[in-house]
C-alpha cells in the first residue's frame, strides 16, 4: 500500500511538471556556464577549442551555441591558411581539424593528408597503431567530394587497419571502433553518437548539460521520428545507405 502510493506521488502530473521545471531551469543555467567556456580564450584559438567543438557536437549541444563556433572555427582556418597544418604535424589532430573545418563549410584541401604517405604514394604502415588517428581519419574520409582521391583512399586504408588491429584491443576500446566503422560521425544521429564522445576533452559539465538537455528534447525527437516514420508509410519509400554511405530511396 505505502510502495503504491509513493509511485503514484512520483509519476502524478503535478510532480512531473515540477521535475520538468527543474530540468529547465537547471538546463538554461547550464548553457550559460558552458557559453562562457566557449568564449574563454577565443583570441587564441588552440586545438583544445577543437576538442570542445567535436564533444558539444557528439553530445548534440552545438545549436546552442552556433555564433561562439563559428568564431573558433574562423579563427582556426585563418591560422591554417597562414601556417598551414604545421602545428598539428599528428594524425589524429589533422585528421580532427579537416572534419570540423569542412563539415562546417571552411574550404580545406583534402591533399593535407598526403602528408601521412610514404615514397610509393600509399599512407605509411607504422600509422596501424595510431587507433585514435586511423578512427579521426576515417570520418574525415566521409566528407570526400568528387575527384578527391586521397580521401577514397584514405577510407580504405583506415577501415583496413582498423579492422585490422580489432583482435588486439581491450573490450571498451574494440567497441568504440567498431561503432566508428559502422556509424561514422558524418552519417550518424547526434544523439546516437554518445559512445564515441571524445574522451581528450575532459570537462563534465558537458555531460552535465547533456542530461537535462537529453529530457528536455526527447519528446521533440520522438515527434520527429513519428513524423518521419508518417512520412514513409504515407509515400511508400525506403531510405537506405550503400557501401559508401549515400542515401538511397526505393519506392
Amino acid at each position: 500500500m505505502c510502495l503504491l502510493l509513493c509511485f503514484k506521488l512520483i509519476s502524478s502530473p503535478h510532480v512531473l511538471q515540477s521535475k520538468h521545471e527543474d530540468n529547465v531551469i537547471k538546463h538554461a543555467k547550464l548553457v550559460e556556464v558552458v557559453r562562457e567556456m566557449t568564449t574563454n580564450g577565443i583570441n587564441n584559438v588552440k586545438f583544445d577549442h577543437l576538442l570542445m567543438v567535436d564533444a558539444l557536437e557528439r553530445l548534440g549541444l552545438d545549436y546552442h551555441y552556433d555564433d561562439e563556433i563559428n568564431l573558433i572555427l574562423e579563427q582556426c582556418y585563418l591560422q591554417i591558411v597562414k601556417k598551414g597544418f604545421i602545428e598539428h604535424g599528428n594524425l589524429y589532430e589533422v585528421s580532427l581539424s579537416f572534419r570540423i573545418l569542412r563539415q562546417r563549410g571552411f574550404r580545406v584541401s583534402a591533399d593535407v593528408f598526403e602528408l601521412f604517405k610514404g615514397k610509393n604514394g600509399k599512407f605509411i604502415e607504422n600509422l596501424e597503431y595510431d587507433i585514435r588517428g586511423l578512427m579521426e581519419l576515417y570520418e574525415a574520409s566521409h566528407l570526400s567530394i568528387e575527384g578527391e582521391d586521397v580521401l577514397h583512399e584514405a577510407a580504405k586504408f583506415s577501415s583496413h587497419m582498423l579492422q585490422k588491429t580489432l583482435s588486439s584491443l581491450d573490450v571498451k576500446e574494440e567497441k568504440r571502433v567498431k561503432h566508428t566503422l559502422e556509424n561514422p560521425h558524418r552519417t550518424n544521429f547526434t544523439y546516437f553518437s554518445l559512445l564515441n564522445s571524445t574522451k581528450e576533452f575532459d570537462a563534465p559539465i558537458l555531460k552535465e548539460l547533456a542530461e537535462p538537455e537529453c529530457m528536455i528534447a526527447q519528446p521533440v525527437r520522438k515527434m520527429e521520428i513519428n513524423e518521419v516514420l508518417r512520412c514513409i508509410s504515407e509515400y511508400s519509400f525506403i531510405i537506405i545507405f550503400n557501401n559508401d554511405h549515400k542515401i538511397v530511396t526505393q519506392t
